[in-house]
């Protein structure tokens, strides 16, 4: 059968629209590889497409079909409003050094500054000024004299700018700015991401749950962060931080999610999901989240030595971490290859989840996610060791970064 063409939009991280023809059999990572060619760059690797479905937003699995996600009336050709697909940041990153390409980078500000501007935390009101001065400096440069150059909407929450009034932020903000003159559009960018990440609202990807699998309506958000889940009970104002190293498992049957936990009444919570496809595309979410922090936390903690001792060294650009060959152990692997093995990992074992007991008629499945920490992580296959070597050249192997993909499979998936 012909594979019939159909239109559709993608809206990135800067407002940009992108209008995309794609064929009707075609896949998530399709679109990615049009985006690859439209954007100049290869590397999306933090990123994810996401539609909103039921009224819920989602990230799409790029394995899948994309009228898995899309309405009917697309896959049929009558569909009279416009398709659109988002370019979003799925995985962040506490360390904007891990991000290479410039390009990327600057996507990435565009994404973490709109974070910034729908942000709440107004215990953190002073952060908000100086995190307008980098991103003006980011975005135009050094200060102007002009008493009005810039938008306060455009840089601020509408929250201080309700409560402070244009004039005021325009009288205040343009000294903060001052401070930066000399600094790279680059470095502000970057200085602007890692401040912002200390906006509990802002690094972080909000799923809406329910507590009672009859409702509709979620009254519980479940936020996925680098560093674990964040979730709150809205109606009784109950919050909970659970590091990763705090969740004992999470078990997905259905709509239904079981969380076992430190901190909670029997150490479990009970979530229900508003369909299948929202719960299955979670569960990957947070996989992937999970086993990107063990990964990376070598990487940043490598950086973390780099910048110790090379205090001159700040990341401006892409260029700047090309490391240059050298049989120094310091090197990094490319983060690209960290995350799209993470993605193949999933990829691989999302559509061969064992159905089990009376589950089996049905379609139902059962999956339960051992979140365990420990302090070492081993590497069965010397394979996989080999291929590291050959991929990254002069890093020192003293664990492995990657697990093989076997340590993944089954009905019990152990991360560790």
């Amino acid at each position: 059968m012909k594979n019939q063409s159909r239109c559709l939009c993608v809206i990135l991280p800067n407002n940009t629209e992108l209008s995309l023809t794609v064929g009707l059999k075609d896949r998530g990572q399709d679109v990615f590889e049009q985006l690859f060619e439209r954007l100049g760059t290869s590397d999306l690797t933090f990123f994810g497409l996401s539609v909103v479905k039921d009224s819920q937003p989602l990230f799409l699995d790029l394995g899948h079909k994309l009228s898995l996600y899309l309405p009917k009336s697309w896959r049929k050709n009558t569909s009279k409003e416009k398709v659109i697909l988002s370019l979003k940041v799925q995985y962040f990153v506490e360390n904007v050094q891990l991000i290479l390409n410039r390009d990327t980078r600057q996507l990435y500000y565009a994404e973490v500054k709109g974070r910034v501007l729908r942000s709440e935390c107004f215990e953190q009101e002073g952060l908000y000024f100086q995190l307008a001065a980098y991103a003006l400096q980011a975005d135009l440069g050094d200060c102007e004299e002009n008493f009005a150059y810039f938008s306060p909407q455009g840089f601020f929450p509408f929250w201080i700018v309700q409560k402070h009034g244009n004039d005021y932020i325009l009288k205040h903000t343009p000294a903060l700015h001052r401070e930066l003159k000399g600094m790279s559009s680059s470095e502000a960018a970057s200085l602007f991401i890692q401040e912002a990440f200390t906006l509990s609202d802002v690094p972080l990807t909000i799923y809406r749950l329910s507590k009672e699998k009859k409702k509709t309506q979620g009254c519980v958000l479940v936020g996925v962060t680098s560093t674990g889940l964040q979730i709150s009970e809205v109606l009784n104002g109950k919050v909970y931080d659970f590091p990763w190293p705090s969740i004992h498992s999470i078990t997905f049957q259905g709509r239904k999610f079981d969380i076992r936990a430190d901190g909670l009444f029997e150490k479990k919570l009970v979530l229900y999901s508003l369909s299948v496809l929202h719960a299955k595309n979670l569960l990957q979410h947070v996989r992937n989240s999970h086993r990107l922090h063990l990964n990376i936390k070598p990487l940043v903690m490598k950086l973390k030595e780099k910048n110790g001792r090379h205090r001159e060294m700040y990341i401006t650009d892409g260029a700047d971490l090309v490391f240059e060959d050298s049989d120094d152990d310091d090197e990094l692997p490319p983060m690209k290859f960290l995350v799209d093995n993470i993605q193949k990992q999933t990829t691989g074992t999302t559509e061969s989840k064992t159905v089990t007991g009376s589950g089996a008629s049905n379609g139902a499945c059962c999956l339960e996610m051992s979140v365990d920490e420990p302090e070492e992580m081993l590497v069965d296959d010397p394979e996989d060791v080999l291929r590291l070597i050959e991929l990254v050249e002069g890093v020192s192997v003293d664990g492995p970064l990657l697990l093989p993909i076997s340590h993944w499979e089954g009905e019990t998936n152990q991360i560790s």
